[in-house]
């Protein structure tokens, strides 16, 4: 049975029991700050876990889930990955322990036939219910059912005694037995606790029934949940009767890929590198094709450090070139069936891991050498070894493998080096507590979402509407739920329905008032968790109450400036796919009341006539004054109209497309204005990179394009004005300093030096301009007659010479170009000429004496 045909039963197997069938949601996480990437099915149903039911109150899913913490056993265990699937079924307030009971065990023992003779589980020690429906329904026998504390069979794990508040619950889970490890120190005791590989945790069933409070409190939810997990993969090994997920007919076939790769390079690597491969291969063509594009960041750096990891591996085998991104056509191939969006953006997955193993074959072969002489340099002080490690990893992304092994060739001893690793360890622990604290995802999946419990969703009529009466669901501070704010008392505000947008989709949330007649809440800023809408602000006068009706009141010049903005976004992402092409795709945004920024992907820089292009589309767009016309459309719907769609989003069966004239369409839930005409002016003020294969264009629009334009306009006038105004003074100072010179030609002439009958002049002036020196050659050669005139000028940043020559020497074989093609290089430079007269210039004057006595051997050497 292969892992496709087990995804299939499963979901298959749910639908008869009256579950919808969710898709995987993407693996950047909507709405949701607390984590890096969606680590299990059940987040995103965190609504309907909190009593926000939307049409269904059964699901099942396959989750593509993403987790970090693992990411140094990856490749040496059997089971631990840093991308997998995960199955689940989940009931809200539905049904509870004996169904999910019955039927994990009628999939597992009918649909998947395992033998239930192999199969033990495990119940949270005071679960006596559940303990009682495996006894007594299942008919388990005892010795197969184990009781374990917190740490193991509750969830979250330990949450009764260090938390988190929220939702929590016992949990069981089933096991199966793979037979008895000769290995294992407990002998015959051995059981689903014991880590020594006998046995594999297939399904965890999760019994939310609490709601947990401060000081370990477990109060009973007024609606039970159900929430499962169970790793595909490890189910896969299972079924198809192997002790490793790599070695299952999705892990096999990409490793086989890779494997006969390296033999082609002859080279080889150890079965944990070529594990550790097709893991982060997986992760990184999944995690690309969500949108997390590499970068120096948050989710973009773990992409990124995925991607380095696999080059180092690569090199360290001796593979010099890139070659990791070649796996990502087998990669699809394995995963096409449940994830078909993956073909589409396989060229660009390609490009980004290409470009990336590029830079780090670069900075590996630059920087290893630099780092073995600043470990040298420092080989019998551990801390400063330390702090070079980490320097090296941070700053140019070195793995620790490849920094160990140049600190070992540089001779270092082990125990120093051990030191040493001890310290790095602990700096790259600060620094990701630091990120953790900057970023504020602190990894909970119900952190902070308890206010929200039995929370209807705000309703929301802003589209439509600027001024609305509302009701106060819930006020709350920086410590809990509170019932009234007085004046200066900094609160969240929870209505039934508002016109304030909440930041989404890159477009900022609403300011404004809540107010009554006693009350006025100025409110700073609106974002919202799982559609419940939360309106911070300052109480500025009087005292605001829960219950009450308040009259809610946007900033509407405000809104008015954030919708130009958005609007404009949509038509810059129409005019960079039409003068780039159609490969542009929006990687982000941000929509603000002054400015706009779009992040979009492109290879190269914008050359200025591209960039010229650009800003022509955009003003012809707003002077059509196009209209925009927004739709309701089913999901399918909306894709068979061509609507882009920002790939990192996850919509849902219906969606809300934006169309402009005949050449923008696009999925999204921002507000904007209703022709293009009343943006006014759209001005692009910078383009530039912000990681490879990604650029970055802001712009500005209305009276603040307007205005910018004016200024620069100014500013450029002034700037031309005072250029021309200095080179008038230069030329002044040029004019009096070669009025001077002029004067004393004659004296030039007879300090000539007499070389085989011919007079040579070799004289050096102080930051005279180069077309004066060939004017005073100029001089020379009339007064002279015949003769060579080396004429130099020395600043502090440069140096030029100029050699000329009257028409007998020329008529004799001697020419000038040739000569300069001889002095130049001596002070570093270049230049060129004619026969009769040549110049070169340099950026190192202190070279100039030096080479200007050489060019006298030079010259006397050519006069025959």
């Amino acid at each position: 049975m292969t892992t496709n045909d087990i995804r299939t039963k499963f979901l298959n197997f749910f639908k008869s029991k009256h579950h919808s069938i969710i898709p995987s949601d993407s693996l950047v996480p909507k709405d949701d700050p607390t984590v890096l990437f969606t680590t299990a099915g059940m987040q995103q149903f965190k609504p309907q876990f909190l009593g926000h039911l939307d049409g269904f109150s059964r699901a099942a899913t396959c989750q593509k889930c993403l987790r970090t913490d693992d990411l140094d056993v990856v490749g040496k265990t059997d089971f631990h990955h840093t991308f997998f699937e995960m199955l689940g079924n989940f009931s809200f307030g539905g049904y509870f322990k004996k169904e999910a009971i019955l039927w994990a065990w009628e999939f597992l023992t009918h649909e998947l036939r395992l033998p239930p003779e192999r199969l033990w589980v495990s119940v949270y020690q005071d679960d006596d219910e559940a303990h009682a429906i495996w006894a007594d329904k299942i008919k388990v026998p005892v010795d197969r059912i184990v009781k374990l504390g917190d740490k193991s069979n509750f969830w979250p794990s330990n949450a009764r005694q260090s938390g988190p508040n929220g939702p929590c619950g016992p949990c069981s889970e089933i096991f199966y037995d793979y037979g008895t490890n000769m290995n294992c120190p407990k002998g015959d005791d051995c059981d689903p606790d014991c880590s020594c590989g006998r046995f594999s945790e297939v399904w965890n069933l999760v019994f939310t029934q609490f709601n947990r409070k401060d000081g370990g409190i477990l109060e009973p939810l007024p609606a039970k949940n159900i929430d499962t997990g169970m790793g595909l993969e490890r189910l896969a090994a299972v079924v198809q009767g192997k002790k490793s997920n790599y070695e299952t007919d999705n892990f096999s076939a990409i490793l086989k890929i890779i494997k006969d790769t390296f033999e082609f390079h002859k080279i080889h690597a150890s079965e944990s590198e070529f594990r550790i491969i097709a893991d982060h291969m997986r992760a990184v063509v999944i995690g690309i094709s969500d949108g997390v594009v590499p970068s120096n960041e948050g989710r973009g750096y773990v992409m990124k450090k995925l991607i380095v990891d696999m080059s180092d591996l690569a090199i360290r085998a001796g593979i010099e070139t890139p070659v990791i991104y070649t796996f990502v056509d087998i990669v699809i191939e394995r995963l096409k069936e449940p994830y078909p969006e993956l073909k589409s953006h396989a060229d660009e997955t390609k490009e980004f891991i290409k470009r990336i193993e590029e830079a780090f074959i670069k900075v590996r072969r630059q920087r290893v050498p630099e780092l073995k002489d600043r470990l040298l340099e420092n080989k019998e002080n551990a801390n400063m070894l330390g702090e070079i490690l980490f320097l090296y990893r941070d700053t140019h992304g070195l793995t620790l493998s490849t920094m160990m092994l140049a600190a070992q060739e540089t001779g270092i001893s082990v125990s120093l080096l051990n030191d040493a690793c001890k310290i790095f360890e602990a700096k790259m622990e600060e620094q990701k507590n630091r990120s953790r604290k900057s970023s504020k995802m602190i990894g909970d999946v119900f952190a902070d979402q308890n206010f929200a419990l039995n929370l209807p969703k705000t309703e929301f009529a802003g589209y439509a509407q600027t001024r609305i009466n509302a009701q106060v669901l819930k006020i709350l501070n920086d410590e809990g739920e509170i019932f009234q704010a007085n004046q200066g008392e900094k609160v969240k505000i929870i209505l039934n329905c508002t016109p304030f947008y909440a930041q989404a989709g890159g477009q900022i949330g609403d300011t404004g008032y809540l107010s009554t007649a006693q009350c006025k809440v100025r409110v700073t800023d609106t974002c919202k968790a799982n559609d419940i809408y939360i309106h911070s602000g300052i109480v500025e006068r009087g005292t605001i109450r829960t219950g009450e009706n308040v009259g809610a009141q946007i900033d509407e010049s405000r809104r008015g400036s954030i919708m130009r903005n958005h609007t404009a976004t949509h038509l810059l992402q129409a005019a960079l796919r039409e003068v780039l092409g159609s490969h542009v795709k929006q990687q982000g945004s941000l929509v603000e009341d002054s400015r706009l920024r779009f992040d979009f992907t492109h290879p190269s820089s914008v050359g200025p006539q591209q960039l010229q292009k650009i800003q022509h589309k955009l003003d012809q767009f707003i002077r059509q004054n196009d209209k925009v016309a927004t739709e309701v459309l089913t999901l399918e719907e909306a894709k068979k109209k061509g609507a882009l769609a920002f790939f990192a989003e996850k919509y849902g069966e219906t969606v809300r497309v934006i169309s402009i004239g005949d050449y923008s369409k696009e999925f999204c839930g921002g507000t904007h204005v209703s022709s293009t005409g009343q943006i006014e002016a759209v001005l692009i003020v910078s383009e530039g990179s912000v990681a490879q294969g990604i650029r970055r264009m802001e712009a500005l629009t209305g009276t603040i394009a307007v205005d910018h334009y004016l200024k620069s306009q100014e500013e450029e006038t002034a700037a031309v004005k005072q250029a021309w105004h200095a080179k008038q003074l230069e030329k002044e100072k040029q004019d009096i300093y070669f009025d001077q010179v002029r004067s004393s030609v004659d004296e030039i002439i007879a300090s000539a030096e007499n070389i085989k009958g011919v007079k040579v002049v070799l004289r050096t002036f102080q930051e005279m301009d180069v077309a004066l020196l060939r004017k005073l050659s100029d001089l020379l050669k009339q007064k002279a007659k015949s003769g060579i005139f080396v004429l130099s000028s020395k600043g502090p940043q440069d140096a030029c010479v100029v050699l000329s020559l009257t028409d007998d020497l020329v008529a004799r074989g001697i020419k000038a170009n040739e000569l300069m093609q001889r002095i130049a290089p001596l002070l570093d430079g270049s230049g060129g000429g004619r026969a009769n007269l040549a110049q070169a210039g340099s950026k190192q004057p202190q070279k100039l004496d030096g080479a200007l006595l050489k060019a006298k051997e030079i010259i006397g050497a050519s006069i025959l």
